[in-house]
């Protein structure tokens, strides 16, 4: 039986990588399904990816990535001590899934939709239609940041805020000890303007969805510290990775002007289109887990307590599963479905709300915006994220 130590290295730093990770991936896993790096096992297998990430041999690999960056006891850390993020499979993990799953799941989150497009029209109305724009300051950080100021019923002017302190929490992911300072400085920041909204909520309750998880809270279904976790990893999870996904929709779909087209044609091709955008150029090349036992996958002999990453990059360029992967086609079977939210346990509790955000900013894009025209863009990836460093647009080009 193989170990650890005698899987093929991976170099994530690498320049090919770094220009084009999905083709690079791809190659990966044409040639073997495990590897190695310096951050932990790297799986490229669709079928390991898939079950790793559903299987009960696998935990959150949050506490570990906690260690790594070092972050130091205070109000942070125990923030992500007692969110779900540190949980791994069992009661109190699904018990605190539980309220969220109720109000976020497919019927829930659809009861957000007229106020997303609402969101999503007045957006668009505060920007320029004839010169090129910063879509990214503009559009995608602006569209989630102002959801969730819905979603915790306060003032729009809060999105700023928001979206700013989104991206920097999620600097955890960097796995860089030199961003622990700004990442602890940010959840106090959004640690105390969580507790202000929650308390500004229980004096004049409505019908937000920070309403309804207080009701939930004083039913005895969550704890205060449960309550107030949770809005805090509603906006330190949806803001971030939702602006990129806006982004990077925006560039795949708009830089295809056959596509464009068509989706403009018939907007209900928009879900599908999106789901092939996720497929081809998906916001998470992958996600971390850690082993809760001895484990062998494909003949490797994985010790307990062993970082593993499901490389979702690598599974979604599988032609073995996606035939032609390096081909864009809005047109591809929706199964096997695509890994981007996670599955089981572990599946993304707001993946219904951010579709329908990005189902909501590209309907009516091509509706409205037919002759949008990119004026630059550019990609930066890790071997966690695709992320949007650069999308600028003529609404009316």
């Amino acid at each position: 039986m193989q170990t650890v130590s005698d899987l093929p290295e991976i170099d994530f730093g690498a320049a090919d990588y770094l220009a084009a990770p999905l083709p690079v991936l791809a190659d990966y896993a044409a040639r073997f399904k495990l590897g190695r790096s310096r951050r932990g096992v790297e799986i490229f297998d669709y079928d390991l990816c898939r079950d790793t990430i559903l299987s009960r041999s696998f935990g959150t690999g949050h506490p570990r990535l906690m260690q790594v960056l070092g972050l130091p006891e205070g109000p942070a850390l125990a923030y992500k001590r007692n969110s779900i993020s540190f949980h791994d499979r069992g009661e109190t993990r699904r018990r605190l899934r539980v309220p969220l799953t109720r109000l976020m799941g497919p019927e829930g989150s659809e009861r957000f939709r007229t106020d997303i497009r609402h969101v999503v029209q007045q957006t668009f109305a505060e920007i320029p239609r004839d010169r090129p724009v910063d879509l990214i300051t503009a559009l995608c950080d602006r569209i989630p940041s102002r959801v969730y100021c819905y979603w915790i019923d306060a003032p729009m002017a809060d999105a700023e805020f928001v979206s700013r302190t989104s991206h920097i929490v999620q600097q955890v992911h960097t796995r860089d000890p030199q961003t622990t300072q700004e990442v602890v400085a940010g959840f106090e920041r959004l640690l105390d303007y969580v507790d202000d909204r929650v308390a500004a909520a229980r004096k004049a309750p409505g019908d937000s969805l920070l309403s309804d998880l207080i009701r939930a809270t004083d039913a005895g279904h969550l704890t205060e510290d449960e309550l107030r976790n949770w809005i805090v990893k509603l906006a330190e999870a949806n803001t971030d990775n939702s602006s990129h996904q806006i982004a990077i929709a925006v560039i795949e779909l708009a830089s295809r002007p056959d596509v464009w087209a068509a989706l403009g044609a018939d907007p209900s091709l928009v879900p599908q289109a999106l789901r092939e955008v996720m497929r081809y150029h998906p916001r998470s090349l992958s996600t971390s887990r850690e082993t809760l036992e001895d484990v062998v996958l494909d003949g490797v002999l994985i010790p307990k307590g062993q970082a593993v990453f499901p490389n979702i990059g690598a599974a979604h360029w599988n032609p073995n599963f996606f035939p032609d992967p390096e081909r864009f086609d809005i047109h591809r079977p929706d199964r096997p479905a695509h890994l981007n939210f996670g599955g089981g346990i572990f599946s993304c509790i707001g993946r219904y709300a951010v579709t329908i955000e990005i189902e909501e900013v590209i309907t009516h894009m091509v509706t409205h915006h037919p002759g949008l025209r990119l004026t630059a863009s550019a990609f930066s990836h890790s071997p966690m994220f695709t992320s949007v460093s650069r999308l600028e647009a003529v609404l009316d080009g």
